[in-house]
């Protein structure tokens, strides 16, 4: 029972020592990959709008739900990238409030097509 209890501590020294040592040496066994480029932000951006505003049109009750979700990545985006992003996410916010004070269809209509414009420039600038 000792004998095991002693070759189970051996062995967690053994694993955090490995660990320690791919940590700080830098193999962890995954080579860094380079940053996104812009076209790379902005497609992944307009993807992620289209396919919420397509989601949003079908199914209106959970495009509030969809939208908060959906704004944790926009306000990463706007945070690291800024530029174009942070009208991304504002336009996305506007929306938000929307849904929340339950306002009138073609307003939220309006907001969308203005999420959509944002979306669209992205690429286009």
């Amino acid at each position: 029972m000792k004998n095991s209890i002693e070759i189970y501590k051996q062995l967690l020294c053994c694993i955090a020592l490995i660990m320690i040592t791919f940590t700080a040496t830098g193999c962890g066994g995954r080579e860094s990959s380079p940053p996104p480029t812009e076209t790379e932000k902005s497609k992944v951006a307009q993807k992620s709008i289209d396919d919420f505003i397509a989601a949003a049109k079908k199914s209106p009750k959970q495009a509030a739900q969809n939208l908060s979700i959906l704004m944790e990545s926009l306000e990463a985006y706007a945070s690291e990238y800024e530029g174009p992003y942070i009208e991304l996410r504002d336009a996305a916010k506007e929306l938000l409030s929307l849904y929340q004070s339950s306002a009138a269809k073609d307003k939220i209509d309006a907001q969308l097509e203005v999420l959509q414009q944002k979306a669209s420039a992205l690429s286009a600038g």
